[in-house]
């Protein structure tokens, strides 16, 4: 039963994410403030800030593009977004070390284009994955609730993840393997098949982890900081200082102290510590009821859909929205190891901004032609 039309989710979805557009970039500009002046010799305080607007207006673009794509013509173009975004991927793989896909902190994450534009083809893969399972499902080409079904959803998910695993970045294909999840619960899996994929997932990631060095040394900084190298625990703290030193009102804007040169990715991985260093836990509460009222707005879009498509793919995206948001607050507050994960709609990070408002053009769009389920 249908309590709120989707026009009007639909309209609560973009103010929360508007509202969030404008805290995010003025929380991006007071994070990055020390660094830019550090890098231009104290001559601008807004080398981040001007590239986080173009990538707000590049995303709008995005975002406005799929809003316009009808729900069939996405549905049928599914299989050909997938393959692009593995084709990426592979390609970040062959052109990793090279100036089209450099390594940073010992990873290969984003493809240079021409025109130094850059691209994470993980975050597009994320999308991309939840497009086409919906796609399948919806035309029942693949039937959920069979054993075979659920391992061709789950194979279709592996492949990208074990890609962006390779570059390497572990979180990253573990992100996939989430919203996978997800849209087998949407799909009405059974629950055996899922608990079974869930215990050979435990199995493969436990070995993943532990055979290496570095990802070990997160994980005892996790369970034991105390047992841990400082160097492995130092965003953390750093993050935890910036929270406890907010207080309920926080230091002001402008004023927060850690991103000063204590704390790295300050404007990125970490900035909802800087949220909560500056306008303290009144500041985060507003932050995060925006992300709550965005979030719950999309899953009253999916609920009220027309087609399985429309309530897969609205309630995928949304997903793979909220477990960004919780990944993010959770690495924050020392309750996930350390990961980059970037604040939805909050933080710097062009990919991840784009692939947020892409999705929510494509929710917006389920809204439009929405009926019930």
């Amino acid at each position: 039963m249908r309590y709120v039309k989707p026009a009007a989710a639909r309209n609560a979805m973009l103010l929360a994410a508007a509202l969030l557009l404008i805290f995010g970039t003025l929380a991006v500009f007071t994070a990055s403030s020390f660094k830019s002046l550090l890098l231009t010799g104290s001559e601008s305080s807004t080398l981040f800030l001007v590239p986080h607007l173009k990538k707000i207006l590049a995303g709008v673009i995005v975002g406005l593009l799929l809003y316009s794509v009808p729900q069939e013509a996405l549905k049928r173009s599914a299989p050909y977004f997938y393959g692009l975004s593995l084709a990426l991927l592979a390609g970040l793989l062959v052109l990793k070390g090279t100036r089209w896909a450099p390594v940073i902190n010992g990873s290969a994450r984003w493809l240079t284009l021409p025109g130094g534009f850059r691209i994470m083809p993980s975050e597009i893969a994320r999308i991309t994955y939840v497009l086409l399972a919906a796609s399948l499902v919806s035309s029942g080409t693949i039937r959920a609730r069979t054993g075979p079904g659920v391992s061709w959803l789950t194979l279709l998910a592996v492949v990208p993840a074990a890609l962006v695993a390779m570059q390497p970045d572990f979180a990253g294909g573990m992100y996939i393997l989430m919203v996978m999840a997800v849209v087998l619960f949407l799909a009405e899996s059974r629950f055996r098949d899922m608990l079974v994929l869930f215990l050979i997932m435990l199995a493969f990631a436990s070995v993943v982890v532990f055979s290496s060095d570095y990802r070990r040394e997160r994980l005892v900084s996790w369970f034991s900081p105390g047992d841990a190298a400082e160097a492995s625990t130092y965003q953390p703290e750093q993050a935890c200082i910036a929270l406890g030193s907010g207080g309920l009102m926080g230091r002001g804007i402008g004023r927060g102290r850690q991103q000063r040169g204590f704390l790295p990715e300050a404007f990125s991985d970490y900035i909802l510590a800087v949220i909560g260093e500056e306008t303290g836990f009144l500041g985060v509460l507003l932050i995060l009821a925006m992300l709550f009222l965005m979030l719950m707005s999309g899953w009253l879009i999916a609920d009220g859909a027309d087609h399985l498509f429309g309530y897969l793919v609205s309630g995928g995206l949304m997903a793979s929205i909220a477990l960004g948001m919780f990944i993010h607050i959770a690495v924050v507050t020392r309750m996930f190891p350390s990961t980059g994960m970037p604040l939805p709609l909050v933080s710097w990070g062009g990919s991840n901004l784009m692939i947020t408002l892409g999705s929510l053009g494509i929710v917006s769009r389920v809204a439009r032609e929405g009926g019930g389920k």
